[in-house]
C-alpha cells in the first residue's frame, strides 16, 4: 500500500467509526474493550464496527511503520 492510500483509509474509517459512535453515543475504544469481555450482543453493527475499529488500528500501524527509522518533516 502507498502512504497516500493508508491515509485515504484512515480518513475513511474515521468518519464510519464518527458516525457509529454518534448513533450509539460511546466511542470506539469502550465499545471494543465491551466486545473483547463479551459483554455486548451480536449484531450487524457490532461486527461492522468492530471491523472498522480493527481496520483502522491495522492502517495506523502501517502508517507508523512507513515512517519509522525515517525524518518526518517538522
Amino acid at each position: 500500500m502507498t502512504l497516500k492510500e493508508i491515509l485515504q483509509d484512515i480518513h475513511g474509517l474515521d468518519a464510519r467509526l464518527r458516525e457509529l459512535e454518534q448513533q450509539y453515543g460511546l466511542l470506539s475504544e469502550d465499545l471494543y474493550t465491551l466486545y473483547r469481555l463479551g459483554e455486548l450482543e451480536q449484531s450487524h453493527d457490532l461486527i461492522r464496527w468492530v471491523g472498522y475499529y480493527e481496520l483502522r488500528q491495522e492502517r495506523q500501524r502501517a502508517y507508523e511503520s512507513f515512517y519509522s527509522g525515517k525524518e518526518v518533516m517538522r
